[in-house]
């Protein structure tokens, strides 16, 4: 047991070591004639180190965001949609296409070529917007995101308004209409019992005076 710790303890140790001869090569991109990547050098003082110009660079930052307003809402945008500022990885090409597949992958585009060129080419032309007026169309977001807060909430009123008056017309319909209806109904047939009573009478008065 004891060999075989060693062993293992020995091949984690020797993995440790070329994953971080593999990070200095990518720090300082290059190596001596051996292959091992050279180690980067020092720093001349303590400012100089990583850490410090790390945290020189978030100060100048967090100052940026404060006095322009454009780098505040680029952060902005950062922190809402990280998304948008992450690379996109290429596509690899599909396995098991010819050569012949391919080209005429390619051929079937063919007519959209000029027209892309022709389309990146007017982009020359086009004049630079001005930086103030980018700024000043920026500093409008605010107001913007209000406007449209503001106009959710009519949404909302309108709808409820809508309920509302479904209801008021609903409950209209049942009292001025439904129960209006039953109380003609229940006056009408008043008036034929009434009617009927009438003639009653009227046949027996009838009958009375033809007897006298």
């Amino acid at each position: 047991m004891t060999l075989e710790n060693d062993a293992v303890a020995g091949a984690t140790i020797e993995l440790l070591e070329t994953r971080l001869r593999r990070l200095t090569y990518l720090l300082t991109g290059d190596a001596n004639w051996t292959g091992n990547p050279t180690p980067p050098a020092k720093p001349a003082s303590l400012d100089d180190s990583v850490s410090r110009r790390l945290l020189r660079l978030e100060r100048d930052l967090e100052k940026l965001s404060r006095n322009i307003p454009a780098v505040r809402d680029v952060l902005s945008l950062h922190d809402r949609f990280p998304d948008l500022f992450r690379q996109t990885p290429s596509k690899s090409l599909p396995e098991g296409l010819s050569t012949q597949n391919l080209a005429s992958i390619v051929l079937s585009y063919a007519s959209a070529f000029p027209e892309t060129a022709s389309r990146l080419t007017s982009l020359n032309d086009l004049p630079i917007p001005d930086a103030e007026t980018s700024a000043s169309l920026i500093q409008l977001q605010p107001r913007l995101d209000q406007l449209a807060r503001t106009q959710e909430d009519q949404a909302k009123q309108i709808s409820e308004l809508r309920v509302r008056s479904a209801r008021v017309l609903q409950r209209w319909y049942e009292v001025a209409l439904v129960s209006g209806g039953e109380c003609w109904a229940e006056w009408e047939g008043r008036l034929e019992d009434v009617e009927r009573e009438v003639k009653r009478e009227e046949v027996v008065r009838e009958r009375r005076a033809k007897e006298l």
